[in-house]
């Protein structure tokens, strides 16, 4: 496990150096040191990948181990200028290998694992980039183990270990070539790599007065060996708890054996008594399915009948409707008399026009039977108001042109009673709904506005219209807020019996509903009934 963690410690850092030898940043700067910006270029690359990947230092040296670029280019113990030839990383990666060496940092101190890599072959300006790693939160990684762990390198030198008074100390005393190599390297300066005092009983390490046993695992690199001592005097401890621990397991066993029975027993009357309880779920469950399936078709039934309804109360709207119509005729076929009548007697007269020759004279006279023509087309467009039953209403229509065409002939019932009517400058005003709907609408309105006002002094209907916005007022007796939620319902009216049949507001509340529109009704404090009629504006109506 311990050396596992080392391994790939290691190794998650030595691909870096890889994946950097040919960044143009690098190469670069490789090739003319003299650069200023090509030099800052590159520490600034070497600065964010080191702070990206958790690596100590990352620098670049020339072909004579002079560094001209690192990571920590900007920190007190930088690596620029200073020159590490004598590292063996060095002149093993300049030679065309992997450089890789552990030692004391020669600047900064601080121990560390290093790589080297050959720069510029493409190039022709050679150099080597290195990356140095920390180990040390590895090592704070081994402290809490009881055990001591330990990297020893080929020197007997203890390079890494889970104890800070083992670093840098040696299994044995090093020899005079062994102890001139280290300090040619710098490898570990300035630390006095002094012997451990150590014992040695049997298969058994000694120190500081504990017995250790010692196992030891080869590392391919740098020829390391890793360590791990543990104390043997727990084990002899161990062995003795072990036995106890068994006989003592012994005896629960045979409790656990007695206490199976009991349970065994305990368990056969649960299930049987939960075999009991499930068969009278079960039949409990059937009951409440059959139930529950008699509900269902009652529900379908109660949906069926309200489908009937609904349908019987567009019939009756659409019946309401037809009824409307009869009564407009009589109204349209009265007016329409007079403009045929004098449309007759101007087709004599034109016709003795053309007889003499009169020809302007003659064209005034056609002039004015189109437009008795025309009068006529208005008063019997108003036939087709109530006998459309279209769903969806939503449209642009003219407020004006709906406003003539219902006022031709609403307006002698309002000469007839004396009600006065304000209506808004709204020229060329549109509101979102289509015409007929538009017309009808205001026909319903206006006719409940003049049924209501029915012998009311200084009678007044004040409509006003604005964009997705339309309103009526009169001043008549108002409805009762008890029943300001009931007048859009079909069939309730507050008319005498035989005056209507209650489907007027219902209709508008159907249109205007059908135009994507909301109507709302409502009294308002100086008297009367107020009817209102809005549309949301974040849609735009078909052309």
């Amino acid at each position: 496990m311990y050396r596992a963690a080392l391994e790939s410690e290691i190794a998650r850092f030595e691909n870096i150096p890889r994946a950097l030898r040919s960044h143009p940043v690098l190469t670069r700067a490789l090739a003319s040191p003299r650069d200023a910006d090509a030099v800052h270029q590159a520490n600034l690359l070497l600065q964010q990948l080191a702070e990206e990947t958790g690596v100590e230092a990352l620098y670049m040296m020339d072909a004579g181990g002079a560094t001209l670029a690192a990571s920590n280019w900007h920190q007190p113990h930088s690596f620029i200028g200073q020159n590490y030839r004598f590292r063996p990383y060095f002149t093993d990666a300049l030679q065309g290998s992997v450089g890789e060496f552990y030692g004391v940092g020669a600047t900064t101190g601080i121990p560390g694992y290093f790589f080297g890599l050959h720069l510029g072959r493409e190039t022709g300006a050679e150099g080597v980039l290195a990356a140095k790693i920390t180990l040390l939160e590895l090592e704070l990684g081994w402290q809490p183990a009881r055990d001591l762990v330990m990297v020893v390198d080929a020197d007997q030198v203890i390079a890494l270990a889970s104890r800070a008074e083992l670093k840098f100390q040696t299994l044995a005393a090093l020899s005079p070539p062994a102890r001139e190599r280290l300090e040619r390297t710098r490898q570990y300066t300035p630390m006095p790599l002094e012997p451990l005092a150590l014992g040695r009983k049997g298969g058994q390490w000694s120190w500081q007065g504990q017995q250790y046993m010692v196992s030891e695992v080869p590392l391919p690199r740098l020829q390391w060996r890793l360590q791990l001592w543990w104390p043997s005097r727990p084990l002899y401890t161990g062995a003795n708890l072990i036995t106890a621990v068994a006989g003592v397991s012994l005896i629960a066993v045979v409790l656990l054996l007695l206490y199976w029975r009991q349970r065994r027993r305990y368990i056969q009357a649960q299930l049987k008594a939960k075999g009991e309880l499930e068969r009278k779920v079960m039949a409990r469950t059937a009951a409440l399915a059959a139930s529950n399936h008699q509900l269902e078709r009652q529900v379908q039934e109660r949906i069926q009948a309200e489908a009937r309804l609904r349908s019987m109360q567009h019939e009756l709207i659409h019946i309401n409707r037809l009824a409307a119509l009869g009564q407009m005729a009589a109204s349209v076929a009265h007016e329409v008399n007079q403009p045929l009548t004098a449309l007759k007697n101007q087709s004599v007269n034109t016709l003795l026009l053309a007889r003499r020759g009169h020809t302007t004279e003659l064209e005034q006279s056609l002039q004015t039977m189109g437009r008795l023509v025309d009068r006529i087309a208005r008063l019997s467009s108003q036939l087709k108001l109530f006998a459309a039953t279209r769903r969806k209403t939503r449209g642009l229509a003219r407020f004006d042109e709906a406003l003539d065409n219902v006022l031709s002939w609403l307006a002698p019932r309002l000469e007839e009673q004396g009600i006065r009517l304000q209506r808004p400058a709204a020229a060329g005003l549109q509101l979102p709904m289509e015409l007929h709907a538009l017309e009808q609408v205001l026909a319903n309105l206006l006719g409940n506005s003049i049924d209501a006002l029915a012998g009311q002094p200084a009678a007044c209907i004040t409509l006003a219209a604005a964009p997705h916005r339309l309103c009526l007022c009169d001043n008549g007796p108002g409805i009762a807020p008890e029943l300001l939620d009931k007048v859009t319902e079909p069939f309730f009216s507050t008319k005498q019996a035989g005056q209507g049949l209650g489907l007027g507001l219902a209709i508008v509340r159907d249109l205007v509903e059908a135009s994507g529109g909301r109507l709302e009704i409502d009294s308002p404090p100086r008297g009367g009934a107020r009817f209102t009629i809005s549309w949301r504006d974040d849609e735009a109506p078909p052309h």
